[in-house]
C-alpha cells in the first residue's frame, strides 16, 4: 500500500474532518442562517449569562474583532441585544433575545443531526472517546 506523507498527520486528518462537519452542518441548519460559530456564541451567551465578548472569543477559539462583527451580526437579527456590564460603564455583554433563545432551542436538534451525519462511522463510546481526545488537545 503507498500511503502519502499526509496519512499520518493528525492536522490533515482533524481538517478534512472539519471541514466534512461543517459541511453537514451547513445542510441541517441551511433554513437558520447559523453558521457553527454563530450557534456557538449564541450558545455561550445561553450557558454563560454576562459572559463578554472577549471570554467568548477566547472560548470559541476566535480573535476579539471578528467576535465583535458576529455580535453585531446576531444583533441587527433581533437574536442578541447588548447589555451594559453592571461594574463597568465602558462595557456591554450579549444577552439573548426571545427569539435568539427560540432560534437556539429550534437548532439545536438540528446541530445534532448533523452531528450524527458527520460521525455515523463511530459508535456512542468511540464519539465520547474522540470528543475527549479534542478536548485533551485543546487544552494545551
Amino acid at each position: 500500500m503507498n500511503r502519502s506523507r499526509l496519512d499520518g498527520l493528525l492536522g490533515y486528518h482533524l481538517r478534512r474532518a472539519q471541514l466534512r462537519a461543517f459541511a453537514a452542518f451547513a445542510r441541517h441548519l441551511k433554513e437558520t442562517a447559523l453558521t457553527p460559530t454563530l450557534f456557538g456564541v449564541l450558545a455561550m451567551v445561553e450557558a454563560r449569562p454576562g459572559i463578554g465578548q472577549g471570554e467568548i472569543a477566547d472560548a470559541l477559539g476566535t480573535d476579539r474583532s471578528t467576535m465583535v462583527r458576529l455580535v453585531d451580526q446576531l444583533e441587527r437579527r433581533g437574536l442578541v441585544r447588548r447589555e451594559p456590564h453592571p461594574g463597568d460603564r465602558r462595557t456591554v455583554l450579549p444577552a439573548l433575545t426571545g427569539e435568539g433563545r427560540a432560534l437556539l432551542e429550534r437548532a439545536t436538534p438540528l446541530v445534532h443531526a448533523s452531528e450524527d451525519e458527520f460521525a455515523r462511522a463511530l459508535d456512542p463510546y468511540e464519539r465520547v472517546r474522540l470528543a475527549d481526545y479534542l478536548r485533551r488537545l485543546n487544552a494545551q
